[in-house]
């Protein structure tokens, strides 16, 4: 277990995937948790980090499910939060966002197959001819005259954009297979 979470959380678009979900340290602070649950304030000394940055780093992760907590009495009749990571929850997170991905891909290819593309050379729009010629071939923001977009090139691009993306879908499918989740007590979301 412990190489599998190695191995995602020093994947790239496993650290892309939480820092766009939850900041920039939200990868540090998920490396951090091993088997024992931890509370805010201990995060935040183990990574030298504000206690209000990691509060809302766990908060967001809560949100999709990856941070669940725990609230116990301490002695002094206080409540203390303490968080647990579910692995198994990154890994699904990613895998739909992938199959979204993998989708929007599989669609463009479609559309840019039966269509003739203008983009601005400024990357201001890229329409299709019918749109391009109500605008007289004109870029209606900068006026430039819109070019015509090299399909065969583009799908090329585009399908092995859609390749990779369901290797990477395959990839996480097994994972899920091998990861176990073993969290209990705990509000997840």
């Amino acid at each position: 277990m412990n190489k599998l979470k190695k191995e995602l959380l020093n994947d790239k678009n496993t650290i892309k995937f939480l820092e766009q979900i939850a900041g920039p340290i939200a990868i540090d602070v998920v490396k951090i948790f091993k088997k024992e649950a931890l509370s805010p304030e201990m995060i935040s000394k183990k990574l030298d980090e504000k206690i209000t940055n990691v509060r809302a780093t766990l908060n967001s992760l809560h949100y999709r499910g990856i941070a669940c907590y725990k609230k116990t009495k301490t002695n002094n009749n206080l409540y203390e939060f303490l968080w647990e990571i579910k692995f198994k929850k990154i890994i699904e997170n990613i895998h739909i966002q992938e199959i979204k991905k993998y989708k929007k891909i599989e669609m463009d290819i479609n559309s840019k197959s039966t269509h003739d593309y203008f983009v601005c050379p400024k990357k201001c729009i890229e329409v299709p001819f019918e749109i391009a010629a109500a605008y007289n071939f004109k870029c209606p923001n900068c006026d430039s005259s819109l070019e015509m977009v090299d399909i065969k090139k583009r799908l090329a691009l585009q399908k092995r954009k859609l390749k990779t993306t369901k290797e990477n879908i395959e990839k996480l499918e097994i994972l899920l297979e091998k990861i176990k989740d073993d969290t209990k007590g705990y509000i997840c979301e």
